[in-house]
């Protein structure tokens, strides 16, 4: 019998609740497209995004492609039905569909206690903070680099969330891949969460701690040889830009993988005039492959090992491990002031007209995993154990990713509730056994977005 994964999409039993729907952040920010009927508590609306950045780069031997380029272009719209919610965006930049947000949400009854919702479609996992706030409300041009490379993004899964003025929990269970379309057997999963606690959650002032966790299992991959089946999973980031989104500074491919683990604590504080926010990452990624097939594939061939054994120690097996993290700050110079979304336990966007801020950011992020006493030769692109260059294995088990430090400045000015501009200068430091040459970047940064 063909094995599939059970995996809940919607829960019917929660659309049979009744009471008055709790006020949700609109998705769709100031949408010019409305359509409100309140006698059958019935809102749609309908609007979009365009994103256009320039950027120079200059890089001390493999170029950076400078220039300009519409790095997102959103239709959205939204539903809402009483304590129904649906919400659906697209992107059509660059020159090709990919679909983004799809999901519906239903909220029960507010209490005392709090608000209660659940969440189903395709949207991002709610273990990391910064990959949950849109880049519309981010106040830098890009994410960090450790949270393009280490956090999930959007997958497809279902969604209990709890909040109130003093704690945050939101956690689910979520498909490996969208369309079940792996090559063969049954797709993976994952079980995501973030967990906040808001120390303080005032008019003016706000300071939460949280934990986001994540363990996912990796069943899907490619055939390699006969019967044997291979996961893998690509590790990647860009240089926290999207004029040029190369991944190739950061990169790792990771072999095997059958179990990977998340950990990411988090904090964030704010006033009225001033935020501080950061993260730290944290991947490991632990490993299973069929060695019994593997050796009895290879052997009768020219380098053929001739026991189990000693294949094995040729060809060793590991966890490998990735970490990172980045602190942000900014100061609202002009502007009504910094506000929290209790909701999401999130920093709100800089969205009031006439809104100037001056922000910075530290980030680092290492997709290095490399043994000590390696020794790599960029002339073939390998690692040899204990530096030793031979032509016949052992294999090393190190993973040279790329390392990457880089400090952010930034001033975003907020024309009116649709327009807003953002500048920024980025200094980033590489080490890259694949890259030596490439030690110094520089980036310089505009972007203006559109929203209505």
């Amino acid at each position: 019998m063909k094995k599939q994964i059970f995996f809940p999409t919607f829960l019917v039993a929660i659309f049979l609740w009744s009471g008055n729907i709790q006020a949700q952040v609109e998705d769709v920010a100031n949408p010019l497209l409305k359509y409100v009927n309140r006698n059958n508590g019935l809102r749609f609306t309908a609007g979009g995004r365009l994103f256009t950045d320039v950027a120079y780069y200059h890089s001390e031997y493999t170029p950076m492609k400078s220039g300009a380029a519409i790095t997102d272009a959103r239709i959205r719209t939204s539903l809402k039905y009483k304590q129904f919610y649906f919400y659906a965006d697209f992107d059509f930049s660059k020159g090709s569909f990919k679909q983004k947000n799809i999901f519906g949400q239903y909220n029960f009854k507010e209490n005392y206690r709090g608000v209660q919702s659940v969440k189903a479609g395709y949207f991002c996992e709610p273990s990391t903070m910064a990959y949950n706030t849109s880049l519309y409300n981010y106040h830098f041009i890009s994410r960090p680099a450790v949270v393009n490379a280490l956090a999930p993004g959007r997958s497809l899964g279902i969604t209990y969330k709890f909040f109130n003025q003093k704690v945050l929990a939101d956690q689910g269970i979520f498909a490996e891949n969208k369309y079940n379309d792996q090559i063969s057997g049954f797709q993976g999963f994952s079980l995501s969460g973030r967990w906040l606690y808001k120390v303080i959650n005032d008019d003016y002032m706000t300071l939460h701690v949280g934990l986001g966790l994540r363990y996912s299992r990796i069943n899907t991959g490619r055939v390699v040889d006969d019967d044997a089946f291979k996961t893998e999973v690509t590790i990647e980031s860009a240089m926290e830009t999207y004029v040029d989104a190369t991944t190739k500074f950061l990169n790792a491919d990771v072999a095997w993988a059958k179990n990977i683990l998340d950990l990411n604590p988090e904090l964030l504080f704010k006033t009225d005039r001033l935020f501080v926010r950061g993260e730290y990452l944290y991947k490991r990624l632990y490993k299973d492959r069929p060695d019994f097939e593997l050796f009895t594939n290879q052997l009768g061939g020219v380098w053929s090992w001739t026991t189990l054994d000693a294949w094995k120690a040729g060809n060793p097996i590991r966890s490998t491990k990735f970490d990172g993290g980045y602190v942000e700050a900014g100061y609202l110079i002009m502007g009504n002031r910094y506000t929290y979304n209790d909701e999401y336990g999130l920093l709100d966007g800089m969205n009031e007209k006439n809104s100037l801020e001056i922000v910075a950011r530290y980030s680092i992020v290492n997709l290095n995993d490399i043994n000590k006493g390696d020794f790599f030769l960029i002339g073939k692109h390998v690692f040899y154990p204990g530096g030793v260059v031979s032509d016949y294995p052992p294999v090393s088990t190190s993973i040279g990713g790329g390392k990457m430090q880089a400090a952010t400045v930034g001033l975003n000015y907020t024309l009116n509730q649709y327009i807003k501009v953002m500048g920024e200068y980025k200094y980033s430091r590489l080490s890259n056994v694949y890259y030596p040459m490439d030690k110094n970047f520089h980036e310089l940064q505009m972007r203006l977005m559109v929203s209505f």
